[in-house]
């Protein structure tokens, strides 16, 4: 079932997010029936993320309640992860399905690239190919560590080469994350070696696109004059380095100013409703949110409240990471679905809690979560022990 969840999330935007609509369905009959237990450890704070996010849209910019469900009620799919019963065969082929999928795409990537002038699969854009290719990565890197082949680390370098083409700072910032992360988790299996190899890596990536930046990007060549002292640190400089966020970020921090001054406690504790920037003043620069940190937006569309939950969810996220051990050869084959979610959570710091794929790394956590609370429980992969040594 996670192989076709994937795949209609590569597919169509659409699709997804029709299948999701049928997951919702599934688990409110499941649950009122008795048969499942709405469970995992995001559930709760996600609950309060959809109350604020409905409740503050529902109140004072209804014309939105169709996107305020879009982006709350739909992350509440996360609990289907844990019906899913994926064993170590599954989790395998889950892995070699990601790896394979990232290569059969790469051609419609650069052809996309050539007709358009923007790298695309087949739906999407830039930050979709940094999203999907970082998991296609780790997912490389996962079955590198599982098999000891060492022909994984192509479509590897590959992927994180097409995360760094994408230049996006959000994109590169998640596949730092997740990769530094997978070397932290498998340090004490990781050889000098193997965590050269990812360090190096990054260090390569970053180089190599920092530099082609600079020359073609004036954010990048902006931020290199104010290093070097050839320009002042002011807002024209702050605006152009930050992609507009600094100027957004000031127009954000006035409606929260204007709200304590005013006295408007129940948009202070629930927000303002979703892509409010449309009606607030001052009105967000780039369209309905007010994109600059996470924070702030979070703040202004959902209030103390909904910002919590946000925080939760980050919480929650940290707590298992740092309880998360490798205690079995399978644990190698969880990294893509625990670790799409920590790319996000990192990446959207600024840019916007929410993503339209954002169910789809949920319900991958849940069921990263479910085998873990199994624990190693379960028999090796026939097929893939023997390529051990």
């Amino acid at each position: 079932m996670l192989i076709v969840l994937f795949t209609f999330a590569l597919l169509s935007i659409t699709l997804f997010e029709a299948l999701v609509i049928l997951i919702l369905i599934y688990l409110s009959f499941r649950a009122i029936r008795g048969k499942t237990k709405l469970g995992g450890k995001l559930f709760l704070p996600l609950v309060l993320h959809a109350i604020s996010a409905l409740t503050s849209t529902l109140l004072y910019y209804p014309a939105q309640f169709g996107k305020a469900v879009e982006r709350s009620i739909f992350l509440l799919a996360y609990p289907f992860g844990g019906l899913m019963k994926m064993d170590e065969k599954s989790l395998f082929r889950f892995n070699l399905f990601l790896v394979f999928m990232g290569l059969i795409l790469i051609p419609l990537v650069f052809y996309r690239y050539r007709a358009t002038g923007q790298p695309a699969m087949i739906w999407g854009g830039w930050f979709e190919v940094g999203a999907f290719y970082t998991i296609f990565a780790v997912a490389s890197l996962s079955l590198f560590f599982y098999t000891r082949r060492i022909y994984y680390l192509l479509p590897f370098i590959i992927f994180v080469s097409i995360v760094f083409f994408t230049a996006r700072r959000s994109a590169m910032l998640g596949l730092a994350f997740a990769l530094i992360l997978f070397a932290i988790l498998t340090l004490k299996n990781l050889s000098k070696k193997a965590l050269l190899g990812i360090i190096g890596t990054l260090i390569v990536g970053f180089g190599i696109s920092t530099t082609l930046l600079v020359e073609k990007d004036p954010r990048y060549k902006t931020a290199f004059e104010v290093i070097g002292g050839e320009r002042d640190l002011e807002d024209e400089t702050l605006n152009i380095i930050s992609s507009y966020r600094w100027e957004i970020a000031k127009a954000g921090i006035e409606v929260i100013k204007r709200d304590f001054e005013e006295g408007n406690w129940i948009p202070l504790l629930i927000g303002h409703g979703i892509n409010s920037g449309y009606y607030l003043e001052p009105k967000s620069p780039v369209g309905g949110v007010y994109e600059s940190v996470f924070i702030l937006s979070e703040f202004i569309e959902k209030g103390i409240l909904g910002l919590l939950s946000v925080l939760w969810v980050y919480w929650v996220y940290l707590r298992f990471l740092i309880n998360f051990r490798i205690l079995g050869k399978s644990d190698y084959l969880l990294m893509p679905m625990f670790l799409a979610l920590g790319s996000h959570l990192m990446s959207s710091i600024f840019t916007f809690f929410w993503d339209a794929m954002l169910p789809l790394y949920l319900i991958m956590f849940r069921v990263v979560e479910s085998f873990k609370g199994e624990g190693p429980a379960y028999e090796p992969y026939p097929q893939a022990q023997k390529n051990y040594p």
